[in-house]
């Protein structure tokens, strides 16, 4: 791999630059879908026995999370022991926090603070589910309040690559009429606030994508929101999240919507970058592969956004979306987007 290849989406999943180890894996199992390679996925499985081949190292912590928020809370690692437990009782540290000590999962762990314990909440891992911590017994809840003890708005509401997470954790276990508490410094904080600024952050970044998308022009360069993390779609799930959650605000159901409906316009807009971005860039080791890594990223994530509209408003936002990712038809996005508003 050429020590000057770029990578599309700056930010990943697993920080950046990813590694050597991480990238031939993806490969590897990308290869065994499209040959059928027996037991590690066929065309038009759902790509499962993947998951289970390389999600479940035990020396990999953030694949195997990964792991569990495609599977579900039964999913285990090699050896047959609990993903969860796994995660809670060897990666789970203590931390120092003003004076006070609170669990966390380490930063070179997790990477995006709050990803481990939001993955838990989507599978459906309750607060109450008991683990051993330091031959102590504790409470995934234990987890979150560590979480909001450690969470300060002050310093990550302008960090894009920081919030997600910590929106998505928080709003699934914070009713609106319960979003302030303190944190471990005595600072308040008040939850609302902050998904506001998230979509803030959001809209300012896909500001060029957007007056694009309604010129009817393809994407001349990337925008800022590619330097979001897997390109803004961690974010944009976060937002939708938190709006399922009640954490409307007085226009944050509509103006996610536009989102919505640029995300739609995207499916086909930002691949014809990608595919221009790598095509000056084809001498390059690797390309042929970052090109697929960035593709996936974007195409992946955005099915898990738009999945969301489906089940939180009807089978309606599916078939929009499907219509404008292969036409590229902004009436189809906005029949998405307007299908997902009224139902979510």
């Amino acid at each position: 791999m050429s020590p000057g290849l770029e990578f599309f989406c700056s930010a990943t999943c697993h920080g950046s630059p990813i590694s050597r180890r991480q990238l031939l894996a993806g490969s590897a199992a990308l290869l065994a879908t499209v040959l059928g390679q027996p037991g590690l996925g066929r065309a038009g499985d759902d790509g499962a026995a993947i998951v289970r081949q390389y999600a479940s190292l035990p020396d990999d912590p953030w694949a195997v999370c990964h792991g569990l928020r495609a599977m579900g809370r039964d999913f285990t690692v090699k050896g047959g022991q609990s993903a969860v437990d796994f995660l809670l009782e060897t990666h789970l540290v203590s931390v120092p926090a003003n004076g006070k000590t609170v669990l966390a999962f380490p930063s070179q762990v997790e990477v995006h603070p709050n990803m481990f314990l939001k993955t838990m909440l989507e599978a459906g891992v309750p607060l109450n589910y008991a683990f051993t911590h330091q031959g102590s017994r504790r409470s995934l809840r234990d987890v979150l309040d560590g979480a909001r003890a450690l969470f300060r708005p002050a310093k990550v509401t302008g960090s894009p690559n920081m919030l997600p997470w910590s929106v998505i954790a928080f709003s699934r276990t914070t009713p609106p009429p319960k979003r302030r508490w303190t944190n471990a410094w005595e600072e308040p904080v008040d939850l609302d606030p902050v998904v506001e600024a998230s979509l803030e952050l959001f809209e300012q970044a896909s500001l060029p994508l957007m007056q694009a998308m309604r010129e009817g022009r393809p994407e001349a360069a990337k925008a800022p929101v590619h330097s979001f993390t897997c390109a803004g779609m961690h974010m944009l799930y976060a937002l939708l999240t938190a709006l399922h959650t009640g954490y409307a605000g007085q226009d944050r159901r509509e103006r996610t919507q536009r989102q919505v409906d640029l995300l739609v316009w995207r499916l086909t807009a930002d691949l014809a970058l990608i595919e221009r971005f790598y095509k000056e860039r084809a001498a390059e080791n690797g390309a042929y592969w970052f090109e697929l890594d960035a593709k996936v990223k974007i195409l992946g994530h955005a099915e898990e956004c738009l999945a969301f509209g489906v089940r939180h408003a009807g089978s309606h936002a599916h078939a929009g979306a499907a219509g404008a990712a292969e036409g590229g038809d902004r009436h189809a996005a906005g029949d998405c987007s307007a299908t997902w508003r009224r139902g979510t």
